[in-house]
């Protein structure tokens, strides 16, 4: 019964209406997970102060400090103190693109909404002035021309990067929000290089202080 030419349409419909709710649910999901960022950027927050007080602490009191540790120790806390607020930086530039990323794709989603769902009225307003007149019209938005106004007034180099990625994820219908999830990982990298650090700190810091 599935070779019946009079059901293709139907089945064609069903293939549709399916693949885009599971696209859908799936790009739910990858929104969800963007509630993760705020208390990971907290923490991380946290630990880039810390480390920070930490070692404006150390400097300030560092004759103090040397003959505890030696200068040894001293140099060696002092470095893991530094790489922990070189990864709280790069943590914060991650979390700001993931805050970019998901304001975007949820400031883009809304618009679109708000203008399909004014257009779907018109179209079929004009489809039934078309069927009225027994004429044909090709109704829909243009995707080349959103994307070509969008371009227009955009550098050069932001044009072939647009294009380029377009090209490369053109059938990946999750294309937008692989950046937010991108950003998101690297955000949890970050965060655990910092930790890692205040934590191979603190081990440092006992070590050289139990061996002078």
């Amino acid at each position: 019964m599935s070779e019946d030419p009079r059901i293709q349409p139907l089945l064609e419909w069903n293939r549709l209406a399916r693949e885009n709710t599971e696209n859908a649910i799936v790009s739910s999901m990858f929104q969800a997970a963007s509630c993760a960022i705020e208390p990971v950027e907290k923490f991380s927050t946290w630990l880039l102060v810390g480390a920070a007080a930490i070692a404006s602490f150390l400097i300030t009191n560092s004759d103090k400090i040397v003959p505890y540790l030696g200068k040894h120790g001293f140099l060696v806390c002092g470095g893991f103190l530094s790489l922990s607020c070189f990864f709280g930086l790069l943590a914060k530039l991650a979390a700001l693109r993931s805050q970019i990323a998901s304001q975007t794709n949820t400031a883009v989603l809304t618009t679109f909404k708000e203008h399909l769902a004014t257009y779907e009225d018109e179209e079929q307003k004009i489809q039934n002035g078309a069927k009225f007149w027994g004429i044909n019209l090709q109704t829909g938005v243009r995707l080349e021309r959103i994307l070509s106004e969008f371009l227009a007034p955009l550098p050069w180099w932001v044009k072939l990067l647009v294009n380029w990625k377009l090209k490369n994820q053109m059938s990946n219908p999750q294309a937008g929000n692989l950046p937010l999830i991108k950003n998101l990982t690297w955000l949890g990298y970050f965060t655990a290089g910092q930790s890692l650090s205040v934590f191979a700190f603190l081990v440092s810091g006992f070590s050289y202080a139990a061996a002078i």
